[in-house]
């Protein structure tokens, strides 16, 4: 039978190996018993941030088995950051955010969330565009002249707009924005800008259930594989960091 006062101690002496005793002291604990995802969505509900570690579950097996950090990536109403294993070396030089921006919604979200994180820990900001040109279906006959010039000019255009309206939605001074218009799938692209980064954040579309597990999507993606730590924001997550 669960105990959540013997969980107490256990609690406790993570968060000082983690952080020290001192740091440990000031963090609130409370022990929940029973199914640990469930038990992280509800402490979700109206937090600023819901924090996971990434096991490294990975492949077939864990598609079917799912994870602690899969379940809350799917269902926590709020942001939630996906934290992996920090790798030999870590970053070097000064820190660097990456946003993925692609018009929608959640991804302004994103974007708005990056800028006042960026402010707080005096990092650069990158935001991240992948364009790819339209799939033509039906027969062609002859040469396709598609412009693909015309498709990056208006992708560089939309990622210029978006930038420009969180800049003014945001108390942000002195952050250095980079803006980045690149060919190619959305994941991928954000999974070679977040070398070397700090942090990835990303806005969740809101895909869920089965069609979720058939095809996936670039927020599972990149939190599953990306080198650094990864923030979704949920359709309806508040789009302002933590303080």
């Amino acid at each position: 039978k669960c105990d959540e006062r013997n969980q107490k101690p256990a609690v406790r002496a993570s968060m000082e190996a983690a952080r020290g005793p001192e740091a440990a002291a000031s963090v609130g604990r409370r022990p929940v018993c029973g199914v640990p995802a469930k038990g992280l969505i509800e402490a979700d509900k109206g937090a600023d941030l819901l924090v996971v570690g990434a096991r490294g579950l990975g492949g077939f097996r864990g598609l079917l088995l799912g994870s602690v950090s899969q379940q809350c990536l799917h269902h926590a109403p709020g942001p939630i950051a996906i934290v992996h294993p920090p790798r030999e070396g870590g970053t070097d030089g000064a820190e660097r955010i990456v946003v993925g921006v692609d018009g929608s919604e959640p991804s302004r979200a994103a974007l708005r969330w990056g800028l006042t994180e960026a402010a707080l820990r005096h990092a650069t900001l990158e935001a991240v565009h992948g364009w790819e040109v339209p799939v033509v279906y039906g027969p062609v006959v002859g040469a396709f002249p598609y412009d693909t010039k015309a498709v990056e000019t208006g992708a560089r255009e939309l990622l210029d707009e978006l930038v420009d309206e969180a800049l003014a939605a945001v108390d942000a001074p002195g952050v250095t924005v980079e803006r980045t218009a690149v060919p190619g799938g959305a994941a991928a692209r954000l999974l070679d800008a977040a070398e070397d980064a700090a942090l990835v954040v990303i806005g969740r579309r809101g895909l869920g259930g089965f069609g979720r597990l058939l095809l996936g999507s670039v927020s599972e993606h990149v939190a599953r594989h990306a080198p650094c730590p990864v923030v979704v924001l949920a359709p309806s997550a508040p789009a302002t960091a933590s303080e």
